[in-house]
């Protein structure tokens, strides 16, 4: 390992990206989804294995993984004209609703039943705990499944549904997060519930990224009048979505609503839009997800994995039956098309980063000290398997529904 050492940070992105590159073509050969190669290279570089990406990499890594969030959101928002989404807004908007409350409720309810059974917790902490899983059971990391869209060509109902209700997604789950963090922590620390705080925050977050994300879509088509050469367009692209995710992040509000707005504005208000998508789609994007999905992955500890392996499992069945319940319910209300509502549910199974993230700043407040490990652990155990299934399922869902286009 002292050759790595030596060799630097540029040696440790060198080997990323070509052995990301070397399992994304075994996975292929397995009939696979490149993006599965990508998290089992991540998994065998990870520090808790072979130590090919070491530790003081991964603590420096937030760079990378940002910029490939802010580039891979603005695909996501990008996707989605009123035109191709109008006709499934009450499709989309029900689902949402359904599958990320039914994930909070679901969660909540199986992981106080589990922690009731097997832990002796106080009856304070058991609710405060089993409210947190609960909340970090809504958000949906879209990436795996925009991966699998992406290079299987996929377009349709539940495609755009998908890209959809991932959108909103991310709004769900900050309200969620700060319903049940807030809950949690006043049955914790025995203060009282403050209401308008929690309206405030909400409000914050989400208004707050958005006002960011019309802004600077709307400075994206302007700035790109100007440029010409597709090398100009990319430039300005790229530039804009860093600083929105950084004025998101300096501000505090979502950065990944804020990037995802920006593509949602411009797709929608500059008829020339695909200027901006085509150039990343086509030569940015593969080396962006074997970056992010074998960074992310490396982050994965399997002795974390088995040391929780029972809790782990209750909560990501828990939540992949309230996700498919929320999706069932909300679909019927809305009258969505049967295949909407068999399928989407397992394109909506993949969680990633962002829970991780949410997770921290449980464990980082003093009220949860005796549990914020476990919890930690609990949530980056879940997301080894999420991960690793998520483009697995994202793709069966895309081929039943069949709207695969490339064999």
């Amino acid at each position: 390992m002292e050759l790595l050492e030596s060799g630097g940070v540029l040696l440790e992105i060198g080997l990323i990206l070509i052995i990301g590159y070397l399992f994304g073509n075994i996975a292929n050969f397995f009939k696979l989804p490149r993006v599965s190669g990508y998290i089992v290279a991540g998994i065998i570089m990870s520090p808790s294995l072979f130590s090919i990406i070491d530790k003081d990499f991964l603590d420096k890594s937030s760079v990378i993984t940002h910029a490939s969030l802010s580039i891979i959101t603005f695909l996501i928002g990008s996707s989605l004209s009123f035109d191709k989404v109008k006709k499934l807004g009450k499709t989309i908007t029900f689902i949402t609703i359904g599958e990320a409350e039914l994930a909070f409720l679901f969660v909540t309810v199986a992981m106080f039943g589990y922690l009731f059974l097997t832990q002796n917790y106080e009856l304070s902490m058991l609710v405060a705990l089993s409210l947190l899983f609960g909340a970090l059971a809504s958000p949906t990391d879209p990436t795996a499944t925009l991966a699998v869209i992406h290079e299987y060509k996929s377009k349709g109902t539940l495609t755009t549904t998908v890209l959809g209700v991932a959108a909103l997604d991310d709004a769900t789950g900050i309200i969620n997060f700060v319903l049940g963090y807030s809950i949690a922590t006043a049955i914790i620390s025995g203060k009282s519930l403050s209401i308008p705080h929690i309206v405030y925050e909400i409000f914050f977050q989400i208004i707050g990224a958005v006002i960011i994300g019309i802004i600077m879509g709307y400075l994206m088509h302007l700035l790109g009048k100007f440029a010409k050469e597709r090398k100009e367009v990319v430039t300005v692209t790229i530039g804009i979505l860093f600083i929105t995710f950084a004025v998101a992040n300096i501000i505090g509000v979502d950065e990944l609503l804020a990037t995802m707005t920006a593509g949602v504005t411009l797709v929608n208000i500059d008829k020339e839009n695909e200027k901006f998508k085509e150039p990343l789609e086509n030569y940015i994007e593969d080396v962006i997800f074997t970056a992010f999905f074998v960074i992310g992955s490396a982050f994965l500890n399997l002795k974390v994995l088995i040391q929780y392996l029972p809790v782990v499992i209750v909560y990501v069945t828990a939540r992949f039956l309230g996700k498919f319940s929320g999706v069932f319910i909300g679909g019927h209300i809305s009258n969505a098309p049967n295949k909407v509502k068999k399928y989407l549910s397992f394109a909506l199974f993949p969680q990633g980063g962002i829970v991780i993230g949410l997770s921290l700043i449980a464990y980082q407040n003093p009220e949860f000290s005796s549990v914020g490990l476990i919890l930690v652990n609990i949530v980056i155990g879940a997301t080894a398997i999420h991960e690793f299934l998520g483009p697995l399922f994202s793709e069966m869902a895309l081929k039943k529904a069949g709207e695969i286009q490339k064999k």
